[in-house]
């Protein structure tokens, strides 16, 4: 296509700026620079003649000046700012251009208008020029006009027909003016339109191009397959770019299973480009045992889409049969059984170096070989199982397993208290346990579970008669606490730490309460008032299905309510009716065995019967106690399930 010679044809409108009247009399025209500027810069005229136009922004008042000709003729040649001065042009008689300059000025400073005044047609020989705005003949989707002028020797016809655009005339003389009106393009293709303007043997193409919609893009930026773990998100942000407005972005989610996953709202990406959009969903938790997939398919108002796929997985689980083993001084292997629902790594840690090796893993669980320990000193590793493909959203699962092997220790067995009671049946022998005016209480425990302030954690005994327990309202929920009838002894050196083996004895003897940790005196105090009459008082109670503030039963890691429960493990615990000496306390092995047939030793459960309801009572007293795990609170009652959460352990 030839595009001939370039012609500006409009004079686009300014707003207006600070005006600088003459009769503003509040402005210091010492302080006030000057500034002058015309819009447009430049008009050209048909050979024809015509008008143009030109709006100046200045500071202040100003002055026209120009070469006197006989073709222009301005409005005005003085004026103020926001004035729009106008040109009228006369034809051109000549066969050449004519350029006229008009300078403006305010101040020190000047701003130049050029009017070109095109030439008028030959007359000796053919001529067919046509004049438009450079790039004015290419539009935007939104269609528009495009103005022609026509400079011609003679008269001239339009040739061409287009379903978008209509010209306003198909014929004319020389200076015709010629608006092409253009329909908007609704589609995303490029159109174009053709014609030739024809006089006698001349021919000029004219072309018109419209460029079409810019389709809606939406592409999805963050992960567009998502795999997330079991746990509900109220938020769930997906990350895209588009020209859509996120007003108007809708998504359609298909899945198997309804309801899980729900689009909520699109806003502006905070600090993101214009075209950052973020996109957000509700995802309920999987509580199955299966995953569950979705695709949502993010739309715009037209044929935009982008496409995400959501993968929801259940609950990671991997569960070896134990999460400890100890094992004897023996060369042998160790098959460790693991329930899983998902892929998992096995690594072994540095201090299996040279005794422990993992071979492999089939259906039946994980197969290591163990070396013969010679020397006698205990050694340890870790078997760490770790997921793979770790959802999205969460860290990999990650399960540790202790491998143990020393000479066999003299506990092998202990119990997880937390949420667990034990209790005397209503067939016990309550002689022995009766009628105490000393006594000794000792247990082995480990704390395994933080506990809240303000909380209370039950060790052994009877709630408001003699009570061994952590915590209460001002006392550190892992400080030990002596609760009596007569008052309640305690001390900031009584504090247990988490994760620790520890030992402790109470003693009661005179009226005077000592309290050791691991053998060693932390705290003793004389003015106890004996909580019982001449004959002493009573630890064998048994508990008959219900408690009230009259008949409390003694209990081990209980003690009210289920609240009161040992966040931890527990072991070898023992009532004796006389108050041991500290010698006797520190023997040794004393913390982790004793003789069943010590003197004074009315109850000796060591915790350790490994599977079962029943807690053995190692004393000749044989008052063998019932347990109790998952014990609540249901209907005003605290109940709880029979059996033990025991735990193999192998101490010292």
């Amino acid at each position: 296509m030839k595009i001939s010679k370039i012609f500006l044809f409009t004079a686009a409108a300014l707003a207006l700026c600070g005006a600088c009247d003459d009769s503003d009399d509040k402005v210091d025209p010492s302080t006030t620079e000057d500034k002058i500027s015309v819009s447009p810069m430049e008009g050209v005229v048909g050979s024809k003649g015509g008008d143009v136009s030109a709006m100046v922004t200045s500071s202040g008042a100003w002055t026209l000046e120009g070469a006197e000709n006989a073709y222009v003729l301005p409005s005005a040649v003085k004026g103020k700012d926001g004035d729009i001065v106008a040109f009228t042009v006369k034809a051109n008689d000549k066969e050449e251009d004519q350029v006229f300059t008009y300078t403006f000025t305010c101040g020190k400073k000047t701003a130049s208008f050029k009017i070109t005044l095109k030439k008028k047609a030959s007359e000796t020989e053919e001529q067919l020029e046509l004049f438009y705005a450079d790039g004015a003949n290419i539009l935007s989707c939104e269609g528009g006009k495009v103005t022609v002028l026509v400079t011609s020797s003679g008269a001239w016809t339009l040739e061409g027909e287009s379903d978008f655009v209509t010209p306003s005339a198909t014929s004319g003389e020389d200076g015709a003016e010629i608006v092409f009106e253009v329909d908007p393009n609704e589609t995303e293709e490029e159109r174009s339109a053709n014609y030739v303007f024809k006089m006698g043997s001349k021919e000029v193409e004219f072309q018109i191009v419209e460029k079409g919609e810019t389709g809606e893009t939406i592409e999805i930026t963050s992960k567009s397959e998502m795999r997330l773990a079991y746990t509900a998100v109220e938020r769930l942000a997906v990350e895209l770019t588009t020209n859509v407005n996120y007003r108007n972005l809708t998504a359609e989610i298909v899945s198997e299973t309804e309801g899980w996953l729900t689009y909520t709202i699109a806003r502006p990406t905070e600090g993101g480009a214009e075209t950052d959009v973020t996109a957000y969903f509700s995802m309920a938790q999987n509580d199955g045992e299966t995953p569950r997939e979705a695709t949502v398919t993010i739309k715009g108002v037209k044929n935009g889409t982008a496409v995400l796929k959501v993968t929801q997985l259940p609950k990671s689980k991997i569960e070896p049969e134990k999460l400890a083993y100890f094992l004897d001084v023996e060369a042998q292997t160790l098959d460790i059984p693991v329930t899983a629902n998902v892929e998992f790594d096995v690594t072994v840690s540095e201090g299996a170096t040279g005794w422990f090796t993992y071979n492999n893993a089939d259906d039946s669980g994980l197969h290591f070989t163990v070396e013969a320990l010679v020397n006698g000193s205990a050694r340890s590793c870790d078997v760490v199982l770790t997921e793979k493909n770790a959802p999205d959203n969460s860290e990999a699962l990650t399960v540790n397993i202790n491998i143990t092997q020393k000479p066999k220790g003299l506990i092998e067995c202990v119990a997880d208290m937390r949420r667990s009671r034990c209790y005397f049946p209503t067939s016990m022998f309550a002689g022995k346990m009766n009628s105490l005016t000393e006594l000794t209480f000792e247990a082995l425990v480990n704390l395994q579970e933080e506990r809240a302030s303000g909380s209370l954690s039950s060790i052994m005994g009877i709630e408001g008669t003699f009570l061994l327990r952590l915590g209460d309202i001002g006392v550190p929920w892992n400080q030990i606490q002596l609760a009596t009838k007569s008052g309640n002894v305690t001390d900031s050196s009584l504090t247990l730490e988490m994760n620790r083996w520890y030992h402790i004895a109470v003693t009661w003897i005179n009226k005077k309460i000592s309290i050791y940790i691991n053998g060693v005196l932390k705290y003793d105090y004389s003015s106890i008032y004996p909580p019982y009459g001449s004959s002493g008082f009573d630890l064998g109670v048994p508990y008959g299905g219900s408690e009230n503030d009259y008949n409390r039963a003694f209990w081990i890691g209980y003690a009210y309510n289920a609240d009161r429960f040992f966040p931890g493990y527990m072991a070898e615990v023992r009532v004796w009716n006389r108050g041991l000496t500290k010698e006797e306390i520190n023997a040794e092995n004393h913390f982790y065995s004793v003789p069943e047939d010590s003197e004074g030793l009315v109850g000796y459960w060591k915790l350790n019967d490994k599977d079962g309801q029943k807690v053995k009572d190692y004393s000749s007293s044989r008052n063998h106690m019932l347990g109790e795990k998952n014990v609540r609170s249901s209907g005003g009652q605290q109940i709880g399930d029979p059996g033990m959460n025991w735990v193999e352990m192998s101490l010292p």
